[in-house]
């Protein structure tokens, strides 16, 4: 865990003139440098200056479908068509066309190894944004959702050691630490075919396969296969190789963000990524490739979105546009392609009626104290609070986006939760120190996991909740913040893993005796747990059948009494325990 005032990489939004974006689009500019764009695709404009076709279809419930063009020869999507199209039903994304003349178009993903049913179709509705004053959609997906888009059979992508580029634009706030929201070049097989198989560029604020950058993400990252690379190192287990953050790998905090991947042939990497409101791209990574079989490359040329090569499905993220070359252009056309963005207009002319500012609901909160889960601030949808849809679907308490549940006599409650969403609630700390935090919630499912955050700086790793018998027997789960500084702050409790109602959260100060959660309770067979020091240091894997094994083996083991963040291989439990001797 880093503290929270390591450096990140922070830049103020400003909003361009769209001159810059009129007359060119980003794969006019590739191919200036002779590195043309071999797939281009997006949901929100065209990206060559004459493209007048179709950026993506909508299937309607009934299952009929209609394509969505732009409105104009290199302009935004018409989005009236979608409107007219789905108003009273759901739409879903069916096809995300290639606007190149390869025509290498996404569509769901077929079975491949992780998707054992294949993939499903991103809603049409969702990731509503204003892009210089058009209300576009974005592909959102969340957590372990199976929304995922390929092509296995493409045209003209980079094959074997080939040099290429790709960029992709995302929503800078909606991301997770899973594997993997990836975009790019992947195995035809569907399967992981080894080391060096597949070049995409990762959003999100995965350590596990990379180790942490500086700051609490997110991050850009190279998919290479068996490892989201921040650097040269790391890869799967990344503590044996690469126990430090990587001191380039700076934190993209933004609304968009530009991230970009460049793999020439010659055994190296580059990584960007910047602001998609402002004109400047940072490099976060210029050097070797990992060792290990990962160069040459040996890239087979299918094209993947929102998951992993072969399938892992674990990720969040919004997808609005992006490209893959063959070729690597020089740097000079990466700053051209930025500008392009940024005067496309991402986030601006975003109309809000009758705007609210953030304040408490009620009085400010207080750290030491409990905090009840519905009483979140007042400022509404982006500001206080996000929600994956508009309508409080337990339609009580309050008359806004967020969905609660329950009554006045037994209680009310957060519900419907799906990973991306956040709540916000203005605090007062009143005590710099640590604090135990204990959550009393419910799950039916098998994934449901938060965090929270102050001051949008993490304070706590993922807490994972474990699948109960119904969301309607309420359980605690236990943890650990990192040092509050006193005084008033904005505390976020940000929905990680789907499907998880929230009751309340009460807050001690102090530090924690032995514990342990539902999740570690819920844990079946042998599994190898990695353990780890507050500091996010590795100290060591225990090979243990269940949590009382696991707190046997400690125990015998050389590490003193003490609070440490214990993992599984498979990600399935990530928690503090205690031990005590």
């Amino acid at each position: 865990m880093q503290n929270k005032n390591t450096p990140k990489f922070i830049v103020c939004a400003t909003i361009l003139s769209i001159q810059a974006f009129a007359g060119t689009g980003p794969c006019d500019i590739y191919a200036s440098a002779k590195t043309p764009c071999v797939a281009a695709h997006s949901t929100v404009r065209a990206l060559f200056e004459n493209y007048a076709g179709n950026l993506y279809q909508v299937r309607r419930a009934d299952g009929s479908t209609k394509d969505i063009p732009v409105s104009t020869a290199g302009g935004y999507a018409d989005i009236s068509v979608q409107d007219d199209f789905c108003n009273g039903t759901t739409c879903t994304i069916s096809i995300l066309y290639d606007q190149t003349s390869y025509k290498n178009d996404l569509v769901k993903s077929p079975k491949v190894y992780w998707l054992d049913n294949g993939g499903k179709e991103a809603s049409a509705s969702a990731a509503e944004i204003k892009v210089n004053g058009h209300k576009v959609h974005g592909i959102y997906r969340t957590a372990w959702s199976t929304i995922a888009y390929r092509n296995n059979s493409t045209t003209g992508i980079a094959t074997g050691n080939d040099a290429e580029s790709m960029y992709m634009v995302v929503d800078g706030k909606h991301y997770n630490d899973q594997c993997c929201f990836d975009y790019g070049n992947a195995e035809t097989s569907g399967n992981d075919d080894g080391n060096g198989t597949m070049e995409a560029v990762y959003w999100g604020n995965d350590v596990q396969w990379g180790g942490y950058g500086m700051g609490n993400g997110p991050w850009v990252a190279a998919d290479l296969e068996n490892g989201v690379f921040k650097g040269n190192e790391g890869g799967y287990l990344w503590g044996t190789s690469h126990t430090t953050p990587w001191s380039t790998a700076l934190s993209v905090v933004a609304d968009f963000a530009t991230v970009m991947l460049k793999g020439p042939s010659d055994a190296t990497f580059k990584l960007k990524a910047g602001d998609a409101q402002t004109d400047s791209l940072t490099t976060m990574w210029d050097g070797a490739r990992p060792s290990n079989g990962y160069s040459p490359k040996k890239l087979q040329g299918a094209i993947i979105l929102g998951s992993g090569g072969d399938g892992s499905d674990g990720a969040a993220g919004t997808f609005f546009e992006g490209a893959m070359t063959i070729g690597n252009p020089p740097d000079s056309i990466d700053k051209k392609i930025q500008a392009n963005i940024a005067a496309a207009g991402y986030g601006s002319s975003i109309e809000k009626e009758d705007t609210v500012p953030q304040a408490p609901y009620a009085d400010t909160l207080v750290i030491p104290g409990t905090i009840q889960a519905e009483n979140y601030d007042v400022g509404g949808q982006g500001s206080s609070y996000s929600d994956d849809e508009s309508t409080n679907q337990g339609s009580v308490y309050r008359e806004d986006g967020v969905d609660i549940v329950g009554d006045a006599t037994d209680g009310y409650k957060v519900g419907y939760t799906v990973a991306g969403e956040w709540l916000e609630y203005t605090v007062n700390v009143q005590k710099s120190d640590f604090y135990t935090f204990e959550a009393r919630l419910s799950s039916g499912s098998d994934n449901s996991s938060f965090r929270f955050f102050l001051d949008n700086v993490a304070i706590t790793d993922t807490v994972a909740v474990s699948n109960g018998d119904s969301w309607d027997i309420y359980s605690t789960v236990t943890g650990k913040t990192s040092s509050l500084t006193a005084g008033t702050h904005v505390l976020k409790l940000a929905i990680t893993g789907s499907y998880v109602n929230i009751d309340w959260v009460q807050f001690t100060e102090g530090t924690m005796g032995m514990f342990s959660s539902p999740a570690a309770n819920s844990l079946q067979g042998s599994e190898d747990f990695r353990i780890y020091n507050l500091g996010g240091t590795y100290l060591g894997t225990f090979r243990a059948t269940g949590i009382s094994s696991l707190h046997t083996e400690m125990r015998k083991s050389d590490l003193n009494s003490g609070v440490y963040l214990v993992r599984t291989q498979g990600g399935k439990f990530n928690q503090f325990i205690g031990l005590r001797k």
